[in-house]
């Protein structure tokens, strides 16, 4: 029984992510943005001292070199800058929203609200935190398994 409900999720969490890219990509695109872009700066706005690439890499959940990739092009478009400080190497400096990036954030947020609102509007705000806290329990559930057993090998 227990197996009859993995595949259901496994597709619902794939076309879930898929839809969410496509309308980011769609809406996002008349800035030059991608969804890569989005969670990016979500992360940087979350953060009033900004972000190392390695410090970016672990809480998007992707590699260095992606990272790199993404802040590149979002400083060239000007939305984010390098903080540079004191004794801070090319990998220890941190990322910050510029101006325009505080401005694209806004937007970002505007339409997060508006589509939280159309996917929720018919689910009770108790049966939607019980899911975020059953999702958020299952991701780190899955994230320990996947490294022991990659630790093991």
């Amino acid at each position: 029984m227990e197996s009859e409900r993995f595949v259901p999720f496994v597709l619902y969490t794939e076309r879930i992510s898929k839809n969410i890219k496509r309308l980011a990509d769609s809406k996002m695109e008349p800035y030059g943005l991608r969804c890569a872009h989005i969670m990016c700066i979500l992360q940087l706005a979350k953060s009033e001292i900004g972000l190392s690439s390695a410090e970016l890499s672990r809480v998007c959940g992707v590699d260095k070199a992606f990272i790199s990739r993404i802040t590149s092009e979002l400083m060239e478009k000007n939305y984010i800058s390098r903080d540079i400080g004191p004794k801070q190497g090319k990998y220890k400096t941190k990322f910050l929203l510029t101006d325009e990036g505080v401005k694209i954030y806004n937007i970002i947020n505007d339409l997060l609200i508006e589509f939280i609102k159309k996917t929720s509007k018919n689910t009770p705000l108790r049966k939607l935190e019980t899911f975020y806290d059953v999702l958020n329990s299952i991701d780190k559930e899955l994230d320990d398994i996947t490294n022991k057993e990659i630790n093991e090998k």
